[in-house]
């Protein structure tokens, strides 16, 4: 089972990644989101919740616990999480087979759909 420390660094790596990107990449993704959204992250094996915004293609720093408002949620488990971010699983199968799940509005996920 994935440790707090271990999802906390993941996520770190993630952002970091999203920084380090092709600036076409984080460009598509500020015009499929070109709103500043709150993204919280519900771990749910270790009961932590972490946020971030997400703006212009990039994401802010991780803060820990939840935030007063998240436009979108994600729900799943520490060794999911870890799976995800180190290319061991596929997001898009991992939520067509409920091992996450992604509250968001239609026109947000409709948007994300297309950078997929």
């Amino acid at each position: 089972m994935a440790t707090k420390r271990q999802v906390e660094a993941k996520l770190r790596e993630l952002i970091r990644r999203l920084d380090r990107v092709d600036r076409g990449v984080q460009g598509s993704l500020s015009e499929a989101l070109p709103d500043p959204r709150v993204v919280e992250v519900t771990v749910t094996d270790l009961g932590e919740v972490y946020w971030t915004e997400l703006a212009s293609g990039r994401m802010s720093s991780l803060h820990a616990g939840a935030p007063h408002d998240a436009d979108i949620r994600v729900r799943l488990t520490g060794d999911h999480l870890v799976e995800l971010v180190d290319g061991e699983k596929s997001l898009f199968s991992s939520f067509i087979a409920g091992q996450i799940k992604i509250e968001a509005t239609f026109g947000d996920l409709m948007r994300l759909r297309k950078l997929a």
